[in-house]
């Protein structure tokens, strides 16, 4: 999942109005952006998932919830960006493949080799993610085109990310 993670950021900005974006976006993307760094360093082939077992998450969820109290004095906004952080393994392992524990075995639904059907949960998840922001918008904001645009863009992003891959069965190399 890639876009869809910014959807589960967004509904937790609409469900906690003070928490930060940029915090929630950090939250959810970490274990991505751990894994890029990974990618990069590592040896053609040898990078493992680590970054996305239950353990690395669980820390990357603590220490985020830690940051986001730090940041906001909030137990509340802290407690929704450790959630948010943990989202991301969980709605990975339904698009992808990911490992339990490092060196344990790998779970997931794997609908990255269905790229038609991940484009659909993740535009769904967007979609629903964007509503519960929307909701906690003034109510003279909520319809704008820079509220639109946000949906717009990112949706856009997702579907030409799937067109440059090809509608065909895949796995993502690295990811």
């Amino acid at each position: 999942m890639y876009i869809g993670h910014l959807g589960l950021a967004l509904a937790g900005k609409g469900l906690r109005h003070n928490a930060p974006i940029w915090l929630l976006v950090a939250a959810t993307q970490g274990c991505d952006w751990v894994q890029a760094v990974a990618c990069v360093a590592a040896p053609l082939g040898e990078s493992a998932m680590w970054s996305h077992s239950l353990p690395a998450v669980a820390v990357l969820a603590v220490a985020l919830g830690l940051a986001a109290y730090l940041v906001t004095g909030d137990a509340r906004v802290a407690a929704m960006t450790g959630a948010v952080a943990l989202s991301h393994v969980l709605a990975d392992y339904v698009t992808g493949i990911k490992p339990t524990w490092p060196g344990g075995p790998t779970i997931g639904l794997d609908l990255y080799s269905l790229p038609l059907v991940d484009l659909i949960l993740e535009m769904a998840v967007l979609i629903l993610g964007w509503l519960v922001y929307r909701r906690s918008l003034p109510l003279e904001s909520r319809s704008s085109r820079l509220a639109w645009a946000l949906l717009i863009v990112l949706g856009a992003t997702q579907i030409i990310g799937v067109l440059k891959e090809g509608l065909l069965p895949h796995t993502p190399k690295c990811m």
